[in-house]
């Protein structure tokens, strides 16, 4: 990413592999520098050279799984499109970022735009369609001008647009802005808000796949999701797979920072120890003590425990997942009550409201990590937090909902000492939050001690 980006944005050095950060290869507003470093080689070879059913062939044998967090099968998805009946088909590049935090999307459309819009062609030639949209929020002012000046670009030289590159291929492309509502992340609030509506999560099934925009068989692919399947129809399914781990080859944008050295955007291979992960950052001050991996609904890795590969499956096995590319580190300074209670707050403020477990679960999980922040628990407000968490997830109508309270469950299991100490002593551990000392509860607050999947009380 040659070009100035945002000045909250910064690429961090290092990684073995570079498939879409090799700073100072291009220039992002220009599409003759994009094609001079072979941009556009890829959409060139499938739409001149392959059938869709050849290009979706090569994303299965890359392997490549969706970036967005849930680590589907992207070929899976485009075959699902593909199949689906009817002759008008929609594409749709998801760039509304859910995690206000992570910057990997961002980094993309303000350095590399062109790649994201060569993914994004790609992708409706394989699936059939011939209207693709860039979803964008509309906070990314400078992200917004590169990208509407690459589909510019692109169909001024008949790269997009009619009759792409000469053939009988017609890809119409355009790029709406959206407000940045962390449901937007949710593919089916994404069409919501797409058709005009309020942006809240449908019940599935029927799949964007078979019945999405308009009614129509709609994929939506994140923008480094798209950006890879670029690279890989230019360079051959083979150079991706060889790059990473073997259940998720490739590399992943990884937004680090917390209690590091150096915050920022970095690309990582796929099964790198989170210990590597944060290193490219630098160190911090201090200690580390934990990381959060995943964003609002991520989940805390103890220090000990960060040989845990960064990828999809040992993740998840490990309490976190990748989610929107985040990753926070705390040192030995950083309260975990408090922490916890930050992300379930935000979930509760950005949730739509359509699920009530979601619109009153996130509320009332603040409200008992309040009372135990101010040393003023309830007598099971420990059990309220696991069992209500766990009816959350189990009765979630999206995945954001789902995986909200993660943070909580994670920091009871693996720090409840602090969640104690703030509940019956008034005690932060950390030395981080401003609280009075109390006289000891007469009794412990029931659940704070308790193991995963035991009765509390």
């Amino acid at each position: 990413m040659g070009s100035t980006l945002s000045p909250q944005i910064r690429i961090l050095p290092g990684g073995q592999h570079r498939l879409l950060t090799d700073v100072g290869r291009i220039d992002a507003g220009s599409l003759a520098s994009f094609r001079d470093g072979g941009g556009y080689r890829g959409l060139e070879r499938a739409v001149t050279g392959l059938s869709p059913e050849q290009v979706m062939g090569e994303i299965q044998t890359a392997r490549l799984r969706g970036r967005g967090g849930a680590g589907f099968s992207t070929a899976a998805k485009w075959r699902a499109a593909r199949s689906a009946g009817g002759e008008r088909k929609i594409v749709v590049a998801n760039l509304m970022a859910a995690d206000p935090s992570a910057l990997g999307d961002r980094a993309l459309a303000e350095g590399n735009p062109h790649l994201i819009l060569e993914g994004l062609l790609i992708a409706a030639y394989a699936v059939g369609a011939s209207e693709a949209i860039i979803a964008v929020r509309r906070d990314w002012t400078l992200a917004i001008e590169r990208l509407r000046s690459a589909v510019s670009e692109a169909t001024d030289a008949r790269l997009a647009g009619y009759l792409v590159l000469g053939t009988d291929v017609s890809i119409q492309v355009s790029v709406w802005e959206g407000s940045g509502a962390y449901v937007a992340g949710e593919e089916t609030a994404l069409i919501q808000a797409l058709q005009g509506d309020r942006g809240m999560p449908l019940i599935r099934p029927p799949y964007p796949a078979t019945r999405g925009l308009w009614g129509v068989p709609t994929t939506i692919q994140n923008g480094e999701t798209l950006a890879h399947a670029a690279w890989i129809l230019a360079h051959s399914p083979e150079a991706f797979a060889s790059v990473g781990s073997e259940a998720s080859p490739g590399t992943k944008l990884v937004t680090i920072m917390g209690h590091v050295g150096e915050p920022g955007v970095g690309e990582v291979s796929l099964g790198t120890p989170l210990r590597d992960v944060i290193a490219a950052a630098g160190r911090g001050s201090g200690t580390t003590k934990a990381v959060f991996v995943g964003g609002p609904g991520g989940g805390a890795i103890e220090a000990r425990a960060l040989d845990t590969p960064y990828d999809f499956e040992p993740l998840e096995s490990a309490g976190a997942l990748i989610g929107s590319g985040s990753v926070l580190v705390t040192d030995e300074s950083t309260c975990m009550v408090s922490t916890a209670r930050f992300f379930i707050d935000f979930s509760a403020r950005e949730a739509c409201g359509k699920a009530v477990p979601c619109r009153i679960g996130t509320k009332r999980l603040v409200e008992a990590m309040d009372r135990i922040l101010a040393a003023t628990p309830r007598p099971h407000d420990g059990r309220l937090l696991r069992e209500l968490s766990r009816k959350m997830s189990d009765t979630a109508l999206c995945q954001l909902e789902r995986i909200a309270p993660r943070p909580i469950l994670s920091t009871l299991e693996r720090f409840g000492d602090e969640y104690r100490a703030h509940a019956e002593r008034g005690v932060c551990l950390a030395g981080a939050c401003s609280t009075t000392p109390i006289p000891p509860l007469l009794q412990p607050v029931p659940g704070l001690d308790a193991a995963p999947g035991t009765d509390p009380g």
